[in-house]
C-alpha cells in the first residue's frame, strides 16, 4: 500500500541520519529525497516518479491514485520540504554539540546560498534532485 504524496512515513528518519547528511550539506537534500522516497525498506513511500523525462510532468500518488502534476513546481516544493526538515529547530539545537566548526560553517554557507536564491546553486540542486527521481523511478 502506497502512501499519498505528502503523507510519507518518516518515522525511520532519525536525527543521527540527518546530522550525517548535514556533514555534506550540498548533497543532503537529494540524498534525503532518495532515502525518503526510494528506500527499498520503505516501499510505502515510493509515491513519486518521472516516467518520461521529456515531458514537463511528474507522477505523484494523490487520493490513492497516480496523477500527473507540474514537474518543476513539484520538484521545487519537494526541495523546500527537505530543506525545512534539515533545518528543523530540534535538529538545530544539537548541531553545535555534534558537528565541528567546519561542518557548521558549510551548513551556514549552504543555507545562505539557499535562502538568497543563488542562481547556480538552486539550478544545480534542482538538477541533482531531478536526477535522483529519474534514476529511481
Amino acid at each position: 500500500i502506497l502512501n499519498n504524496y505528502g503523507s510519507e512515513n518518516k518515522d525511520y528518519i532519525t536525527h543521527d541520519y540527518l546530522l550525517k547528511l548535514l556533514k555534506k550539506p550540498f548533497q543532503a537534500i537529494p540524498e534525503l529525497i532518495k532515502y525518503t522516497y526510494f528506500n527499498d525498506e520503505h516501499p510505502e513511500n515510493q509515491n513519486i516518479k518521472i516516467t518520461n523525462k521529456k515531458q514537463p510532468y511528474i507522477k505523484i500518488r494523490k487520493n490513492d491514485k497516480w496523477e500527473l502534476v507540474d514537474r518543476k513546481d513539484t520538484i521545487n516544493d519537494l526541495i523546500d520540504q527537505k530543506h525545512s526538515e534539515l533545518n528543523d529547530s530540534d535538529l538545530y539545537s544539537i548541531i553545535d554539540n555534534k558537528l565541528n566548526h567546519d561542518e557548521v560553517s558549510r551548513i551556514e554557507r549552504f543555507n545562505e546560498k539557499y535562502m538568497n536564491d543563488d542562481k547556480d546553486f538552486v539550478s544545480q540542486l534542482y538538477k541533482d534532485t531531478e536526477l535522483v527521481i529519474i534514476n529511481n523511478s
